[in-house]
């Protein structure tokens, strides 16, 4: 299916709009996306061939595709937003976007010129499914494309803020001075106290990998960290699930290739303590997981391997955002702090109407279970943002 779509603008040039629902499709068209992806204005490290690629293969099978394409008049690839069908109340279909069970964020990749035209495509598929959602979308994505397309809709929508990111911007000083500034006397002197304890515990190293061959060699040690993880007994570690291992054994190593990810750890006679994942990007870099063994707590290593790939992402210009959760540590050292934004649009019918109420009645019940229930760790984030939204 293809139909020439235009902005309302008189100098908008006509672009192809097309939808893919196939395997055979989607695997087609990830060499192109490729390229997109170091093209594109509008983009999502979680969206890359890569992790498209090494998500598919994990998913249910039977679990059909349905990505939102836009091509200019030359038909290169200028767009790309990719949704799972997935069943919905009283024998319905909604849409999901891919990635849904690892991302951070959902924005498509794409020319900023075809961003509407995306949009447009989404919303005609609710003649066919009966929802969509969107879990976490970026603040300027939101004001850019949704905040004024929310005032006109004549779909039904349910949109909230449900999580916070914290995000340092490189400044016009040196790492160290910006430091000073963000930690207290008490938290630098606990530091340093921290880092002296731990080398007389032995050899200290910190390793940064970047290239595939680094980081696949890092891999095996990550499950020692993981293992022995307060996130792995409260089943949120980055290997908590099952199969997710094997997932990121597969995908790390690939992002690599294309440098799009750093794996850093830091080892006491090569006994591995702590280790972090950060996702590269152009002048972007994001905090997907960082871990540590909770025999080595007093020690601080996670605090201590999160400065130093801090101080070397600050050096290179990098925007670090930690992603999405609302945890203190992440606000202490943020330059600024953002919303992120959630939204379902709903077919304007009883069902799509039937499906609104039922998300906001299972919203409020699974508030009530979760902030009643014993405050974990793990469940810090999750509470800070429930107590902020009705």
């Amino acid at each position: 299916m293809k139909d020439p779509v235009r902005e309302s603008t008189a100098d908008r040039e006509a672009y192809n709009l097309s939808f893919i629902r196939s395997d055979e499709g989607l695997k087609q068209i990830l060499d192109e996306l490729d390229d997109l992806y170091e093209r594109s204005s509008v983009r999502n490290p979680y969206f890359s061939p890569e992790w498209i690629k090494c998500w598919w293969k994990k998913v249910k099978k039977g679990t059909k595709p349905m990505v939102v394409i836009v091509r200019d008049e030359k038909k290169k690839l200028d767009g790309f937003w990719p949704f799972v069908e997935r069943p919905g109340i009283l024998w319905s279909k909604g849409l999901w976007p891919m990635i849904y069970d690892e991302a951070n964020y959902f924005e498509p990749i794409a020319m900023k010129e075809v961003v509407p035209v995306l949009i447009e495509g989404l919303k005609s598929k609710l003649k066919e499914f009966q929802f969509f959602w969107l879990p976490l979308i970026r603040d300027p994505f939101w004001k850019k494309y949704f905040q004024t397309e929310l005032l006109s809709s004549k779909f039904l929508y349910l949109a909230r803020i449900p999580r916070k990111t914290s995000i340092m911007e490189s400044e016009p000083c040196d790492f160290h001075d910006f430091w000073l500034k963000k930690m207290g006397a008490k938290s630098r002197k606990s530091l340093r106290y921290d880092k002296k304890n731990l080398r007389e515990k032995g050899d200290v190293e910190i390793q940064i990998a970047s290239d595939e061959k680094e980081v696949r060699s890092l891999l095996p040690a990550s499950c020692l960290v993981e293992v022995n993880s307060w996130k792995s007994e409260q089943v949120t570690g980055l290997y908590s699930i099952r199969g997710k291992r094997a997932f990121f054994f597969d995908l790390l190593p690939m992002l690599a290739k294309k440098g799009r990810v750093r794996v850093s750890m830091i080892r006491v006679d090569d006994e591995p303590i702590a280790w972090e994942v950060d996702l590269l990007d152009k002048k972007f870099m994001g905090v997907h997981n960082l871990s540590y063994d909770q025999r080595w707590k007093k020690f601080s290593p996670g605090r201590q391997l999160m400065e130093k790939n801090l101080e070397n992402a600050w050096n290179e210009g990098r925007c670090i955002d930690f992603l999405p959760g609302n945890l203190s540590y992440k606000e202490k050292v943020a330059t600024k702090i953002e919303p992120v934004h959630e939204l379902h649009f709903f077919k304007k019918s009883i069902r799509g109407l039937l499906a609104k109420r039922l998300i906001l009645w299972n919203r409020k019940i699974r508030k009530k279970i979760i902030l009643s229930g014993k405050p974990t760790k793990a469940s810090e984030s999750l509470r800070k943002s429930l107590e902020m939204v009705d």
